[in-house]
């Protein structure tokens, strides 16, 4: 199709697999929604808001699990979608896109878990220490300071949901 001036406009239909529908509920949801306390001021104790996607009974629409996937599920497949990038930039030697990572991550202080339990001290001292990992990262991006925050990710998903493991050690940088 041709715009303005003679310019071509090329046009792309999405799909509307369950996925694409739930990242888009997903997205409006976080646009509406009031802002997502700072890391300081979310702990586990800070109350979560009910029925947005992926809180209980709300879980977005997943093709990896068939039950759905909660709010924090779906906010770390996209901080791994970050580190992937993060990756891909330091190997080529090219700064990295996206930065600071840390006022998108901070948000798994306040992101409903896929089992509420899950939600309490040791896991709020572990955010925390990831965290302190990605803002490293953030102000001297290294393969030192990537694979510290990716140190920072194992180190929880050992104490809880080992699934992603495989996945955190196969975006270590050597």
């Amino acid at each position: 199709m041709r715009g303005e001036n003679g310019v071509t406009i090329r046009t792309m239909r999405l799909s509307t697999t369950p996925l694409l529908c739930a990242a888009l509920v997903f997205a409006s949801a976080c646009a509406t929604r009031p802002p997502a306390p700072v890391a300081e001021d979310c702990t586990y104790e800070t109350p979560l808001t009910p029925g947005v996607p992926g809180s209980p009974g709300h879980l977005v629409p997943s093709d990896i699990n068939p039950n759905g996937a909660s709010e924090l599920a779906v906010r770390m497949r996209g901080m791994v979608a970050d580190w992937r990038t993060a990756r891909e930039a330091l190997q080529a030697g090219k700064p990295v896109p996206g930065l600071p990572l840390l006022p998108n991550h901070r948000r798994i202080r306040c992101s409903w878990p896929t089992a509420a339990e899950d939600r309490n001290p040791a896991y709020d001292g572990m955010a925390q220490a990831y965290l302190a990992q990605v803002r490293a990262f953030d102000e001297a991006p290294s393969v030192k300071t990537f694979n510290g925050a990716l140190t920072g990710c194992a180190a929880c998903h050992e104490a809880t949901c080992g699934g992603p493991l495989a996945v955190i050690e196969g975006l270590r940088l050597h």
